[in-house]
């Protein structure tokens, strides 16, 4: 009889403390960094922006978040920058549109890889120094050519790939495949001003392809903005599903900044292409940077996405990816749908 009442105050007791003090709900704090993957050249000035301003950093401050490390890290083509977001060594990869398509096929319905933001729209230019290529169709006959791309998977394969499609079929996408070498766009360069070497062609981006041409010893075979009938979306910063859904306020703060690096580039050229001079410690002259940057012929850095979905159907014509992508919204995160992309 004892035992019984004993248990029925316990009980009591127990349903008394329920309701006086209701369990906590479970918090989950944010990551406290993002670490962001580059590569070379003008493309990537909305990256130095955001680092350099600390652009993170104040949007994570108005979400109310603590203190956020930024860092950066700098890689060259897109296979090592996708390589560097599966193994966990970076929240954000900055690459361009074919990588991105490539990891978003390769993680679909695991990781879910997406676009967080559009960077920057620039012409690829395929560049040489050898007097006997003037057109796609001279690399037929070339000996002891090599063309220089960040990586055999990067979007200027990809383009040389598609003109070859355009001008001799499906069969002949991986034609001059044997001559592409990987290389980072300065070793490029320095290869072709030089001369004498194996690398005589360079599928370059801003401002290298601005140097190249500026030497007087080279001229240019192939433009990605006619290949692609018009200008298009070259590189874009990009992550994980997972990672965005875990940090909401922090990815914000990551989309915010970079809309705002955007704005702080296009509203002073000067003052933007200074920024780059000092954040790389470019040898080249302010003005010539401001002129290149100056151009929408040359360079846009906007949000919209544009011409994505040439590469995507064209990767998937060739095998490059499994998946069809619907349109270009299967591949960029939602914050962009909005936009008037394509």
């Amino acid at each position: 009889m004892k035992r019984n009442v004993f248990r029925a105050i316990v009980s009591s007791a127990a349903v008394v403390a329920l309701i006086g003090f209701p369990a906590a709900s479970p918090s989950f704090a944010e990551s406290n960094e993002v670490r962001f993957s580059q590569q070379f050249g003008l493309l990537y000035l909305p990256l130095h922006v955001v680092v350099g301003e600390k652009l993170v950093q104040k949007h994570a401050k108005k979400a109310g978040l603590g203190e956020i490390k930024v860092s950066m890290v700098a890689l060259s083509g897109g296979a090592a920058s996708n390589q560097a977001l599966l193994s966990g060594n970076v929240e954000f990869a900055a690459a361009g549109i074919g990588p991105l398509l490539t990891i978003w096929d390769r993680t679909k319905g695991s990781a879910d890889v997406k676009a967080a933001v559009d960077i920057a729209k620039m012409p690829l230019k395929l560049i040489t120094n050898d007097a006997n290529v003037k057109t796609v169709e001279d690399y037929l006959k070339v000996s002891d050519h090599k063309i220089a791309t960040p990586s055999i998977s990067s979007i200027q394969a990809v383009t040389l790939r598609m003109e070859l499609v355009k001008k001799w079929g499906d069969a002949s996408a991986k034609k001059l495949d044997p001559l592409l070498v990987n290389m980072k766009h300065p070793d490029a360069v320095a290869a072709i001003l030089t001369g004498g070497q194996t690398v005589k062609s360079h599928f370059a981006t801003l401002p290298f392809s601005y140097q190249l041409l500026k030497s007087g010893k080279t001229s240019v075979v192939l433009n990605s903005f006619s290949v692609l009938g018009g200008q298009h979306s070259t590189v874009a910063l990009y992550g994980t599903t997972k990672w965005k859904n875990e940090n909401p306020k922090l990815y914000k703060a990551v989309v915010d900044a970079y809309a705002e690096a955007m704005q702080y580039i296009n509203a002073d050229l000067a003052r933007a292409a200074k920024y780059f001079v000092t954040f790389t410690k470019s040898k080249l002259k302010l003005e010539d940077v401001k002129g290149m940057i100056s151009s929408k012929d040359e360079i846009e850095y906007s949000l919209d996405p544009k011409r994505t979905m040439e590469y995507a159907r064209f990767m998937h014509k060739i095998g490059a990816i499994k998946n069809l992508p619907a349109s270009w919204k299967d591949y960029y995160h939602d914050n962009n749908h909005a936009l008037g992309g394509s």
